[in-house]
Formats: structure tokens, sequence, C-alpha cells
């Protein structure tokens, strides 16, 4: 008896000996296999995973106005939140993952607008140097994109109601950012001729020999009609499809704007402009208006301008704007009243050079 549980202890004494044994032949575990065992996906949510790269695999959850990203190789630690802004009920159903810039990087969009059969979208380039997404803004500004990964460009085709087709080109920096680089009208002449006839009942149109200035800018120019029954007009443009009417050869711009189904005058482009309609205001039933000199000088207190404006061959009046902005017309040059008043005031002491 005393044999038998002498042999149960030692037999006791031995697994207990070469449990220890083994254990301290097992290595300790490392901390980060320790932290990885704790699965930190399990305790996230989120909506899916893709890869920027072979190397590089990142986790995603979309919420309204914000994508929440985190790299599948890190502990469980956000990467980068993104906020972007849509008009969009769905947009949080369609992320789209490909590479838009050519760099091998997968980048980021989301619908920000669809209008009219034209949609935007909000798109996030990957940068390898910072190893997180920077947005592009001035890609949700294009309308329609068609990016060409091959040749780092963007390029956009707009077909407007009245104005033309545009064809757009752009090129990704390597600041993540986008140039333009080309942009140009598919149908101006078609376009310039449907102008010329609605608003001056001629259609036939020619290239101007040189471009016409607007606003400082150099504008694509028509010339309206041909020969003596020509109507004395000049049609102009920008390629983004801006158009512009000159009705008299004068030099005074109007643009031409798309209302109800029909073209018609806004606003003039230049301060000539102005002083046709005021003078043509002043007096109804002119034919022709030339502004014959401009002068600077001084209205009381305030610098100024000063017009000289002929009508039908003969003088008209003078007009003088001032730095406020306010108009005063006279018609002798001494004395000057609030055009908008219409009412003549007291002499006004002025002097131009």
């Amino acid at each position: 008896m005393k044999l038998r549980k002498l042999a149960g202890g030692l037999c006791i004494l031995l697994i207990l000996s070469l449990a220890v044994s083994c254990d301290k032949e097992r290595p300790a575990a490392k901390p980060e296999e320790s932290t990885r065992a704790t699965n930190w996906r399990n305790r996230i949510e989120y909506d899916g995973s893709f890869y920027v790269s072979q190397e590089i695999k990142l986790l995603y959850s979309l919420d309204k106005g914000s994508i929440t990203l985190w790299d599948d190789k890190g502990s469980g630690d956000v990467l980068q939140k993104l906020s972007y802004d849509t008009t969009v009920p769905d947009a949080m159903e369609n992320l789209i993952r490909t590479d838009v810039n050519g760099d091998g990087y997968a980048d980021l969009q989301t619908v920000y607008s669809q209008e009219q059969g034209q949609s935007c979208y909000n798109l996030w380039l990957w940068s390898e140097q910072a190893g997180m997404y920077q947005a592009c803004g001035r890609y949700r500004l294009i309308k329609n994109p068609q990016p060409d990964p091959q040749a780092g460009t963007v390029s956009s085709t707009l077909q407007t109601e009245a104005f033309g087709t545009v064809q757009s080109t752009y090129r990704f920096t390597d600041a993540l950012d986008l140039e333009a680089i080309s942009q140009e009208m598919i149908d101006a002449d078609f376009v310039a001729s449907a102008i010329a006839a609605a608003l001056t009942g001629d259609a036939a149109v020619v290239s101007a020999e040189g471009p016409a200035t607007i606003g400082g800018e150099e504008c694509a120019a028509y010339t309206v009609g041909t020969g003596m029954n020509g109507s004395g007009a000049y049609i102009a443009y920008l390629p983004d499809a801006v158009w512009y009417i000159d009705m008299y050869c004068l030099g005074a711009y109007r643009s031409v704007e798309w209302k109800e189904g029909a073209y018609t005058l806004g606003a003039y482009m230049d301060e000539a402009g102005q002083v046709q309609d005021l003078a043509s205001a002043y007096k109804k039933g002119i034919r022709e208006i030339t502004i014959t000199a401009k002068e600077n000088g001084a209205f009381d207190i305030w610098g100024a301008v000063r017009y000289t404006v002929e009508a039908d061959g003969g003088f008209l009046c003078f007009l003088c704007k001032t730095e406020s902005g306010n108009w005063y017309i006279s018609t002798d040059g001494t004395a000057y009243c609030d055009f908008a008043k219409g009412e003549v005031g007291a002499a006004s002491e002025y002097t131009f050079s």
C-alpha cells in the first residue's frame, strides 16, 4: 500500500517536472504578435478593403460626408479620414478605387454632382511621399471627366445648350493638382452663325483678321456679313464657350446670353459700352454713336474720366465717370448733372487733360 502511494507520488513529480521543462523551451510571444492576435479588425466597423498597390492594403468605412481609412498592416489606428461634399443621395454607395493619374497607385473618387447628364467627382490622389491621400480640388470642377492614366491627363467634352461643344484637356502635376493644357470649341462657326442670325438678321460670318480683346483677354472673332450688305458687327468668343457681340463695330462688346430659348444681349463688357448705352438713353432715335475722345482728370474731389460723344456725325454730350462709380452728363462741358437723377444740377468744378 505504501509502495503504491510512493509510486503514484513519483509519477506526479515526473509529470510536473516535464511540464516545467517544456514551458521553459517555448519562446515568449512578441508584443506585435500579441497585438495582432487580438485581431483589431473585429473591433471596428468597416465596409470593405482595397489595394492601393501590391504592398499597401487599406480598409475603409463610408459615412455621409466622410471616408475613414485603416492600414491593414497597422495596429488599428485610423490612417486618415477624408471629408467630401455631394449633392447626390446615394453617393456613399459608389466609392471608385482606380488609378486616375497613372502613377501606379489606386486613387479614390466619389460623386460630387449629377445634373442634366453631367457628372462631377471628388478626387483624392495617393501621395507616395506622404503615405496617404491628397485632395485634388480642381478635378470636381470638370464635367464628365475622362481620365487617361497612360498620358497623365483628363479630358472633358461639354455640350452646352446654345453655345457649342467644348473639348478641354488637363494634365496632372507633380504637386497632385491639375493644369489646363488645351481648350477648343468644336463647332464655333455654326454657333457664330446662329448668334449673328438671331441678333443681326445676317447669318453670314467669316473669321476676322485678328482677335478681339475683351476684358484683357484675347478672343477669337468673326466679322458678320459680307460686302455692302454687311451688318456691321463682330462676334467673339473665348474657348470655354463665353460669347460676345459688338453690334456697331465700336469696340463696345456685349455678352450674349441664352434665355427662354433665344439669344439676347447682356451687359457691356467695357466702359465704352456703358457710354454708348447712356448716350442712347439721353437722346432717343440715334442711329450711330461714336466715342471720339477719352480724357483723364478730376471731377470735384474725385478722379474721373470724361468721354466726348458724337451722334449721327455731330457733337452730342460729355459723359463723365468718377472714381465713386457715378456718371455725370453735360452738353457744354461746364454744367454737369447726375445722370441717374436726370436733372441738371449746379455747375461742378472740373479739370481734364
